[in-house]
């Protein structure tokens, strides 16, 4: 079933509302054929979805009304409409809202190489632009640094942009990226004032699909929206 992040009245007069569904909603990639797929978002969230082909990129699109922008590439969303359920699926890299005391949010698709091409920078320079703050994140789950064994060029390259706090090691003493870390300092850096981390690793918990444990192809879902509160 669904689970609720985060419920919270905005100061603009809205509440933002951000649900992750888990493996008992069904496979919710987008390679599912449309009735299937369309049945099992609407057990997650209000309809229709703005869903993305996500690339590991930096595109971010604008919502304007429910529906808008469906099957764009991009790895992030943003709106300050009611009514607009924007999603990102996932298997193992963060699920990531924004919220906006102005009233809107954005939703980031963030893995590692999204992180170091700017995909949390470029949401929130479109949120930005579109309303205002203070703004504050939840981090959905996301494989953590104790199964996250990394390599380590790719490990130097996030280190080296984020410092060493996006560095780990798995339970097995090999070198790994701490991904809730790295988001965490990325939007630190673009400054959102709080962020609240959900703490699942994907890899650990049976209740989310994992890439990196399974090789799976099969993934969950991130959706939020705004509504009056």
């Amino acid at each position: 079933m669904p689970r609720d992040l985060v419920r919270r009245g905005l100061p603009s007069g809205l509440l933002a509302r951000v649900v992750v569904s888990d493996f008992r909603d069904g496979d919710l990639a987008p390679q599912a054929d449309s009735a299937t797929l369309e049945a099992r978002q609407a057990g997650v969230a209000p309809m229709p979805w703005t869903w993305l082909r996500q690339v590991h990129g930096s595109g971010v699109v604008e919502v304007r009304w429910p529906g808008d922008r469906h099957g764009e590439t991009a790895d992030a969303a943003v709106t300050t409409r009611v009514g607009c359920t924007l999603s990102v699926t996932v298997a193992d890299c963060a699920p990531v809202a924004i919220l906006a005391d102005g009233g809107g949010l954005a939703v980031v698709h963030a893995g590692w190489r999204g992180i170091l091409g700017g995909v949390i920078e470029s949401a929130m320079e479109l949120l930005s632009n579109v309303t205002v703050g203070p703004f504050r994140a939840v981090i959905g789950p996301c494989i953590s640094s104790c199964c996250y064994a990394f390599g380590v060029d790719d490990l130097k390259r996030v280190v080296d942009h984020l410092g060493d706090g996006a560095g780990g090691k798995t339970r097995t003493g090999h070198p790994a990226l701490d991904l809730p870390a790295a988001v965490s300092a990325t939007l630190r850096g673009v400054g959102v004032v709080e962020s609240e981390l959900d703490g699942t690793c994907t890899s650990c918990d049976d209740h989310h699909w994992s890439y990196r444990a399974t090789g799976t192809r099969e993934r969950h879902a991130m959706a939020a929206w705004l509504e009056p509160a």
